[in-house]
């Protein structure tokens, strides 16, 4: 791997915007410049957190900065040209170039969800590796989650209405993954839809829940304290308690006395 200089690899980036309206052209030489940068002694393992299973080219991040703001302005320019050339950089099978298809797709503005959706949906397959369903679910939907959030919650909710504790973990995951997003505000929607899976939690899913109620009551302690206080109104199963009590620590001291209270009725 060479070392990164940052007049050349800009010099490298905006070669490569040249072929931006050309997908197949932009596909090859983006693997080539990729490969210039890859890091080949990384073994895997040895990064935290999830962990693709599919081929890594390891690139330094200052690649991927530019990369990303060189795109963004072609992408504001062409958001056309840019939903074809997601299309062709999502058939590959390396992680940072099916990656940047998801940025692609979350950078575009547009006045018509539609597309971008019809997209999500289609690369939402069984096989699609943990890491990059995650990227889906943060870096893909970014516009559709600020301006559209209706049509966000449509490409969500059928995940937590399925009996497959696979996909509810990933509807769950979605949502963590939009409370974890700045710019998203709507903490009354993820309450409404998670609410339904609190009631009688499968205990396969404790451990996405409580995340998200981690991330949740960092945003609003207050208000998920008292989503909690109704949960546990509502709810008569043991699992709901034990949810509640591991989250417990998440919350200041008042409002983890108010709930540890009710749980001791």
């Amino acid at each position: 791997m060479p070392a990164v200089n940052p007049t050349r690899l800009r010099f490298q980036i905006n070669g490569l915007m040249a072929f931006f309206s050309k997908p197949a052209e932009f596909h090859r030489r983006l693997q080539d410049l990729l490969s210039l940068y890859a890091n080949r002694a990384l073994r895997f393992g040895e990064s935290a957190g999830i962990k693709p299973l599919i081929p890594m080219y390891r690139l330094p991040a200052p690649v991927t900065r530019q990369l990303q703001a060189d795109l963004h302005l072609q992408i504001e320019a062409d958001p056309d040209a840019a939903l074809s050339l997601a299309d062709e950089l999502w058939q590959d099978t390396y992680y940072e170039i099916k990656n940047t298809a998801l940025f692609i797709l979350g950078d575009v503005s547009t006045q018509d969800p539609g597309p971008i959706i019809a997209r999500l949906k289609a690369w939402i397959t069984p096989d699609l590796d943990a890491k990059l369903l995650t990227d889906l679910f943060s870096t893909g939907v970014v516009k559709i989650q600020a301006f559209y959030p209706d049509s966000w919650e449509k490409l969500i909710q059928p995940l937590l209405e399925t009996e497959n504790s696979e996909r509810l973990s990933l509807g769950i995951k979605a949502l963590l993954a939009g409370v974890q997003n700045t710019q998203f505000t709507n903490l009354p929607a993820i309450y409404r839809l998670v609410g339904p899976l609190l009631y009688d939690p499968d205990r396969k899913l404790l451990n996405d829940l409580s995340r998200l109620i981690e991330a949740l009551a960092k945003e609003s302690p207050v208000e998920t304290g008292f989503f909690l206080r109704q949960t546990l109104s509502l709810s008569t199963s043991p699992e709901t308690q034990r949810l509640v009590k591991q989250c417990l620590p998440f919350f200041p001291e008042a409002i983890a006395a108010e709930l540890k209270s009710l749980l001791a009725r």
